[in-house]
């Protein structure tokens, strides 16, 4: 029994999602299967724990029953309305592109769906095997699944100082109580499934989240005009990430949802400047919307885009000035706010530029010498300077998709190399975790860019010769 209430508890945020998202996906999308449920799977995950602190606030408390119902109540409209809408609206049968592949391409695409599925195998053993033990999940954000959990409500979680004031009554403390609640939620859900504290199944939304990126990362890619085969290699290449791995493994930190969301914004924002299609807006936003839901560091992230909505609606030029006048007035900010006033969860006084030199060498080898993305930083130094000299690719084809990751490289770069976050790259404790936030937009825009130089090489060699 407590397997069934586990697998529905694990599923009801995927199919809450994924009928909403049925109903933002145009029916001839490319891959439209691959974003609704990719897509409806992150979204779901941050959806269900809303609906959690809506009905806590409401003074329903965490309830297992009241959630459910909601949550299928929110379903049932969407399933609904998309009955409705599919009865309204016919297609024409399309011909999948898997029939137009060679026998080789067809064997490459299979046996790397295959690895994909026994990945995934080996990691939901690996959840269920393990009980709770990375030093974050135990420090930071399990101990409030835990608190909630036995209280049965949002019990308030305070800073130390606080705690003693008030001498521990109606109140808890952690190290970070000022932690979005989003993933410790998930982890409160799992267990109100179940009846109990079980610290290795309430760890599964972990391996949905990664299933998620996978599918949200395959979808965008064929909507981007990708082949069959190279959108399956690079989501494998994706998923086949050692530290992505280790942190659905080894789960119960943030850090892999926040990497979902945001780079699923991106996806959709490059898609977006493409083809002008307002769904894809919209689900950029909701995505950029949920960045500060899942981690601090997350509104950072989020505001990442303004410099890629603003090449969207103005001249490069105007754009770059507008761009530079508002680093300029963050800057200006900085220098003039209280060194107390807290920026996505730290106060401005441990932000003061200092540089870090010693930062450096932590930085790359963290990217280049250790095993945490395989053949991920390589492809950036082969395929980002191959993009520059290609005409138009960088400044017309991929601009506001470039624009927001050069702006979140930019803010990686400057906390390690000019912060006092520098320790965080010496010591490698934090700087493979926020490389996690940005290596799946930066895998999209190798796969991106590949493509390009595949197909720029394909009508070279059908050019015809040119006389002398």
């Amino acid at each position: 029994m407590e397997t069934l209430a586990t697998l529905f508890a694990l599923l009801l945020p995927v199919l809450l999602g994924g009928l909403w998202l049925n109903l933002l996906v145009p029916a001839a999308t490319p891959a439209r299967s691959a974003l609704v449920w990719g897509y409806g799977c992150l979204t779901g995950l941050v959806l269900l724990p809303l609906l959690m602190r809506l009905l806590a606030h409401l003074g329903l408390g965490l309830d297992f029953a009241y959630t459910t119902a909601t949550a299928l109540a929110l379903a049932l409209v969407a399933a609904l309305a998309g009955l409705a809408r599919r009865g309204a609206a016919r297609q024409a049968p399309q011909t999948p592109q898997w029939r137009t592949l060679t026998t080789a391409q067809r064997a490459l695409c299979a046996l790397l769906l295959g690895l994909i599925a026994l990945r995934l195998l080996n990691l939901g053993l690996e959840i269920i095997w393990r009980p709770l033990y990375p030093w974050d999940a135990t420090m930071h954000w399990a101990t409030k699944a835990r608190v909630w959990f036995e209280y049965g409500d949002m019990v308030p979680f305070v800073a130390h100082d606080q705690w003693l004031q008030r001498g521990g009554e109606g109140v808890f403390t952690d190290r970070h109580p000022d932690y979005p609640q989003t993933v410790s939620l998930l982890q409160v859900w799992m267990n109100l499934a179940g009846g109990h504290w079980n610290e290795s199944l309430m760890n599964l939304p972990w391996l949905a989240c990664f299933a998620g990126l996978g599918l949200a990362f395959f979808g965008q890619l064929r909507l981007a005009g990708a082949g069959l085969p190279t959108a399956t290699a690079f989501s494998y290449l994706l998923l086949s990430l050692p530290l992505m791995n280790t942190h659905v493994a080894l789960a119960g930190y943030a850090d892999l949802f926040m990497g979902a969301v945001y780079g699923g914004s991106v996806m959709a924002l490059h898609n977006w400047m493409r083809l002008r299609r307002n769904w894809l807006l919209a689900l950029s936003l909701l995505l950029a919307a949920m960045c500060p839901l899942v981690k601090n560091e997350g509104v950072i992230w989020a505001l990442t885009l303004v410099p890629a909505f603003t090449v969207a609606f103005l001249a490069r030029r105007d754009a770059a000035k507008l761009v530079l006048l508002g680093a300029l007035v963050v800057l200006l900010l900085a220098l003039v706010l209280p060194e107390s006033t807290v920026v996505a969860g730290h106060p401005l006084q441990r932000l003061t530029p200092t540089f870090n030199p010693q930062a450096l060498p932590g930085l790359v080898k963290s990217i280049w010498l250790h095993d945490n993305w395989h053949l991920g930083g390589y492809l950036l130094l082969m395929l980002v300077p191959l993009g520059l000299v290609m005409p138009g690719a960088i400044t017309r084809s991929y601009l506001g998709l470039t624009a927001a990751l050069a702006t979140a490289v930019g803010a990686f770069l400057f906390l390690f190399l000019f912060t006092g976050f520098g320790w965080g790259a010496t010591n490698f404790a934090a700087v493979g975790r926020l490389e996690m936030h940005l290596a799946p937009g930066l895998l999209f825009l190798c796969a991106l860019l590949f493509e390009d130089l595949r197909r720029r090489g394909r009508i070279l060699a059908a050019a015809p010769p040119t006389g002398l």
